[in-house]
């Protein structure tokens, strides 16, 4: 286990870490993102959170210091050393010295880690490990808190979902591209830059100038299906068919820019306040007043009741539990 700074590496670049022998390893798409998406050997984008972040928020938590609120994150992987054989250098001996532990004694390693979840869990669910599923521990206070994989979180956090028309044009800085000629054209903008329809019209334009295409998940899972009927020899007995599919889905995807406008202007107006001002600028402007994470955990900051009441309600109910067990022993 071991920190790679070698920036986006997918799972063909000759300097992954899993040509280096490792099974599991994270990195990053996007080299200029702030809060990059984390993927996992380097295949497509999953909402992967690691690295000593886990181990703060679990002291954060199992000290009772605070709510840690978010999603259920990756859990740590194995510390190990990897070592070669004098007489077989392509034979390598993978030696587990440590694992990572929580002030709570328990542990935060990823579960199918541990050589439990290849059968019982698969690698769709295992991020979202059933809580039946894992072993109890309890804070300082007696709060239950849960071992074997990442930290649960005391308060999930709102999510937002973006649709693939704008995730490809992120991935393909189409809204980087556009605020940099736009400024260009547009010298005069200032920071207090309002993103009216018309700046919606252009950036429209924009995006076509640049040929622009992309697959939704409907259309990926039309392509296999297509692939499936050419390897039976069926394409003459499903051709109308397909014919129909390819022109649904195509209508639907035109349908998807205006579906998503809402999305695409505040990306529009992240990317220019960005160039106008910097990341500071980018922060303050659009990420702090925007980002439903944080609107929700300035809301549960200034209600102290209900703060108080999360740090406690769980710690009361876990004092419940213990006490009818230790009656059920007695009895």
């Amino acid at each position: 286990f071991g920190k790679w700074h070698l920036g986006p590496v997918k799972a063909g670049a000759p300097n992954n870490p899993g040509a280096a022998g490792f099974d599991e390893w994270l990195s990053h798409d996007n080299f200029f993102e702030m809060n990059p998406v984390l993927v996992r050997n380097g295949a497509a984008p999953e909402q992967h959170l690691g690295e000593s972040s886990e181990i703060v928020a679990g002291a954060i938590q199992d000290l009772d210091r605070g709510i840690v609120m978010g999603r259920t994150t990756f859990g740590k992987g194995l510390v190990q050393q990897v070592f070669a054989f004098d007489d077989d250098p392509d034979q390598h001996l993978k030696l587990t010295t440590a694992r990572y532990y929580v002030p709570s004694g328990r542990s935060i390693q990823r579960l199918d880690r541990q050589g439990k979840s290849a059968a019982k869990h698969s690698e769709a669910d295992s991020d979202s490990l059933k809580i039946e599923d894992r072993e109890e521990f309890h804070t300082l206070n007696g709060r239950i808190v849960y071992g074997g994989g990442g930290i649960v979180p005391d308060v999930e956090s709102v999510r937002e979902y973006w649709k693939p028309i704008a995730i490809n044009m992120r991935r393909k800085s189409l809204f980087f591209d556009f605020a940099s000629k736009y400024l260009s054209d547009h010298p005069d903008v200032t920071l207090d830059l309002e993103i009216t329809d018309k700046i919606m019209d252009e950036y429209r334009e924009f995006v076509k100038d640049k040929d622009f295409d992309y697959k939704t998940s409907l259309q990926l899972a039309l392509e296999e299906f297509e692939e499936a009927v050419e390897d039976e020899e069926q394409g003459a007995v499903f051709e109308d068919q397909l014919e129909s599919l390819n022109r649904l889905i195509k209508k639907d995807k035109a349908d998807d820019f205006d579906e998503s406008y809402d999305d695409i202007k505040l990306a529009v107006r992240r990317e220019l306040v960005s160039h106008l001002g910097g990341e500071k600028a980018r922060y303050e402007l659009y990420i702090l007043p925007t980002d439903p994470a944080i609107k929700q955990a300035v809301d549960i900051l200034q209600d102290m009741s209900e703060y108080t009441r999360i740090l406690t309600e769980g710690a009361h109910r876990a004092a419940i539990e213990d006490s009818d067990e230790d009656k059920s022993e007695s009895d």
